[in-house]
């Protein structure tokens, strides 16, 4: 269910193709980003930021799909992600900026337990770097104040 709705809700975006950016044409004016792990509460609980992957199949060619989990796992080793955690995805732009999430730029924060996607269009994603294995940045999003995160991630690139 998580995938089905992250995919049609992640899939829009303006008609020319670019990503949307703040008034000022960076992030989110306003919004800061915590330099501590990404944190916060999914579904009401307390989450915490382990471990996270790309998923090659459901990129596109200007953005990549980013799972991120409070758990570790071996990434990109077939089905080695955890199924039926809390977690945050998201289709973020294959470039480094400081990017508004909005509706055109969202994120899903995924209750489990509740089988429920919280789409997040408010907040501020900031991408440090993409490199051939990795991609780092910070993320501070909310849905409401039971689902909002907060922090800084690492996510392995799966081939």
């Amino acid at each position: 269910m998580a995938v089905a709705l992250a995919t049609t809700i992640a899939g829009c975006g303006s008609s020319d193709g670019n990503v949307d950016v703040g008034p000022d044409g960076g992030g989110s004016t306003g919004v800061t980003i915590s330099t501590g792990t990404l944190s916060g509460k999914i579904g009401g609980r307390d989450w915490t930021f382990a471990a996270g992957q790309t998923v090659a199949a459901l990129s596109t060619a200007d953005r990549i799909w980013v799972d991120l989990y409070a758990t570790t796992f071996d990434a990109c080793v077939g089905f080695g992600a955890p199924t039926n955690a809390d977690e945050v995805i998201m289709m973020m732009p294959r470039t480094p900026g400081d990017y508004a999430v909005t509706l055109n730029l969202n994120a899903t924060l995924y209750d489990a337990a509740g089988n429920s996607n919280n789409v997040a269009t408010r907040g501020r994603l900031v991408i440090d770097s993409i490199t051939a294995t990795e991609i780092t940045g910070g993320l501070h999003i909310t849905y409401n104040g039971d689902n909002t995160v907060d922090g800084q991630f690492q996510a392995t690139i799966c081939p």
